[in-house]
């Protein structure tokens, strides 16, 4: 493989097209990042869009399960 990319001038990105459930859950896994990536039109941007606030949302409620009552929220990790 290393004999064949040394032929070509590596590209500076590589194009995928992915599942949202499969984004959905390597950046819920925080193994891919927001700034990892940028979408390539409006409708894929608006989807991960959607994504970040729902894993944001999820994270702000799993925090505050976590608090007892008067306890300040911690910051989600």
């Amino acid at each position: 493989m290393k004999l064949l990319l040394s032929f070509f001038k590596a590209p500076p990105a590589v194009k995928l097209e992915i599942a949202p459930n499969v984004l959905a859950a390597l950046m819920e896994k925080g193994e891919l990042h927001a700034t990892d990536f940028r979408c390539l039109d409006l409708g894929s941007k608006q989807i991960v869009w959607q994504m970040l606030l729902s894993l944001a949302m999820s994270k702000i409620v799993e925090a505050r399960g976590n608090c007892k009552p008067g306890e300040k929220t911690r910051p989600a990790p």
